[in-house]
């Protein structure tokens, strides 16, 4: 009978024991879950404006007035003899529409062997000038131009026929205080020597001049 008893008592015990098994120390069922919370970082980039300087550049154009050309060395030498004196063959003229007018001339300009050797060289440097209202006096060897001096060429190339345009600006006309209308223009062809230019040719021409005004 006592063996029956304890029986019954282990069999309570261990009943007692497996149901405490399911309950956490305060006597409560506890479920637990774990969350993981993310955390986003938001990263915001700023653009410092940008300013941008535009410089610009202005170009004025500036049109050069007219200057008085370079006078030749003088007294100028006449070198014009008998062989010479059809160098300058012939000036044609045309008027320009801004003003002032444009001369053609036809020449031999060939000087292969002008110049004493003790200049440096036996070669002339053939160019124009031209002379508003002038004259020459060229009874002697040495020569003297009357008139104000409105265009002087740079050195021409040397040609048997040679054909050069020569521009005489409106403004030099008007500092010779050449009225409009008909004008007597003086063209020589010379050569440029260290002392004394020397004369090659001339021709007196009448051009009709409009200052363009």
């Amino acid at each position: 009978m006592e063996r029956r008893s304890l029986m019954t008592v282990a069999v309570v015990v261990t009943l007692l024991l497996a149901g405490c098994s399911g309950l956490d120390p305060s006597g409560n069922t506890s479920t637990t879950d774990a969350s993981t919370t993310a955390a986003t970082t938001t990263t915001t980039q700023t653009t410092e404006p940008t300013t941008t300087t535009t410089s610009t550049s202005t170009t004025s154009t500036t049109t050069e007035s007219w200057s008085k050309p370079a006078a030749p060395n003088k007294p100028l030498q006449n070198k014009m003899d008998e062989e010479d004196r059809d160098r300058m063959k012939s000036v044609q003229t045309e008027t320009r529409a801004g003003g002032g007018f444009d001369l053609t001339v036809t020449a031999d300009t060939r000087m292969e062997d002008v110049d004493p050797a003790d200049h440096g060289t036996v070669v002339g440097e053939p160019y124009f000038l031209v002379y508003a209202g002038g004259s020459l006096d060229n009874k002697s060897r040495f020569s003297y131009v009357n008139g104000t001096l409105a265009e002087r060429s740079s050195e021409v190339t040397q040609k048997e026929n040679g054909e050069y345009t020569l521009e005489v600006d409106s403004e030099a006309l008007e500092k010779a205080n050449v009225e409009e209308g008909k004008v007597e223009v003086l063209v020589l062809l010379m050569d440029k020597d260290s002392e004394w230019d020397d004369i090659y040719g001339v021709r007196k021409v009448t051009v009709e001049y409009s200052s363009g005004k």
